[in-house]
């Protein structure tokens, strides 16, 4: 593989079906206007309802997939790499396509048990609400991803990124606890996104055992607050919840950095006893097509710099902010193309 792929990327690789949706359609599959869950069988008929009643747009989606490509754009050319598993299917190659037009190397699995995974995508306002069809997303096995072709690429990428929806199967999760295994002991950085309020609910044990190497830790305010309730903190506090998973467990002695974000609001940023707060420059409401992928984009931009030795939480949330402001001026978790790109600011 040539280029210098230092940024490794892994979790569930979905093609989001993403629509403008309404209350009605919410309240039959009983879903909330802001949040994310995994489709069970009370959501079958949803992604066909969806096509058949609203406009559709297709994304290339996953959470740490969008994440990589938002990385990649403040970064040089082969500098990042996602690891996933899709089908053989028309979605694949799609979803594949669209992460080499953001120039994201991909190194997919292929499955032929289960079609390539979707997520439907209902928007109402500036909410979204996720409900994930993993399907070959959690087919994936770490036994390919210890394969030596496959093995050398964590070996070679100097940072890490993942997305907590990757526990929530078995391959998955011993994926996130191998690659967070070898940061910690080969002093690299490992991220991770608490990525959806279920996941601290229901897969908490889980979930510890990869934050325990985790040296940046990214998540929103509801996924903050849950993990709060989780862990019996009694406190609904974003800074106070930001020192306290901060200050959780560590499998080595470098501090963990955590950062919470709350869209238009504060982003809030915990080191141990530090706790500091950094305003988002504001879009303009006229400005916004959909928010849907703001907060990927944000761990994106911060990723893409702290990747290239910008250990400098300031900075690293300027550039967050940056490409979540490029990612809400366009439909869905998507970045302006190469040869429309505005010169990149210095953070």
């Amino acid at each position: 593989m040539s280029g210098n792929y230092q940024l490794l990327a892994m979790e569930n690789p979905l093609l989001d079906i993403q629509c403008n949706a309404n209350q009605e359609i919410l309240d039959k599959y009983g879903l909330k206007a802001n949040d994310a869950i995994l489709a069970d069988e009370s959501h079958k008929a949803l992604y066909a309802e969806i096509v058949e009643k609203f406009d559709v747009v297709y994304v290339a989606g996953g959470a740490a997939q969008n994440t990589a490509r938002g990385a990649q754009y403040l970064l040089p050319p082969n500098s990042t790499v996602y690891i996933g598993c899709v089908s053989d299917d028309k979605y694949a190659t799609a979803m594949k396509e669209a992460a080499t037009a953001d120039g994201l190397r991909t190194n997919y699995q292929i499955t032929t048990e289960a079609p390539t995974g979707t997520c439907g995508v209902l928007i109402t306002g500036h909410n979204r609400s996720l409900v994930a069809n993993l399907a070959a997303a959690e087919k994936f096995q770490v036994e390919f991803l210890k394969k030596p072709e496959n093995w050398s690429i964590v070996e070679n990428a100097k940072y890490y990124y993942f997305g907590s929806f990757f526990v929530t199967h078995d391959g998955g999760y011993a994926s996130a606890i191998a690659v967070s295994e070898h940061a910690a002991a080969n002093n690299k950085t490992f991220g991770l996104n608490l990525s959806a309020p279920f996941i601290s609910q229901f897969f908490k044990e889980r979930l510890d055992a990869v934050i325990k190497n985790t040296d940046l830790l990214f998540g929103n305010e509801d996924e903050a607050r849950t993990y709060s309730t989780a862990a019996g903190w009694g406190t609904d506090d974003l800074k106070e919840i930001a020192k306290k998973l901060s200050q959780l467990p560590k499998g080595n002695a470098r501090p963990r950095t955590v950062v919470i974000t709350q869209g238009a609001d504060e982003t809030v940023v915990a080191v141990g006893d530090a706790v500091s707060v950094f305003p988002v420059t504001k879009v303009e409401d006229k400005d916004i097509v959909d928010t849907n992928g703001a907060g990927d984009a944000f761990c994106g931009g911060f990723m893409g710099l702290f990747a290239q030795g910008v250990e400098d939480a300031p900075r690293c949330v300027a550039a967050g902010h940056y490409i979540a402001s490029l990612c809400i001026k366009q439909v869905g978790p998507t970045y302006p193309k190469v040869g429309e790109r505005e010169a990149i600011p210095n953070f």
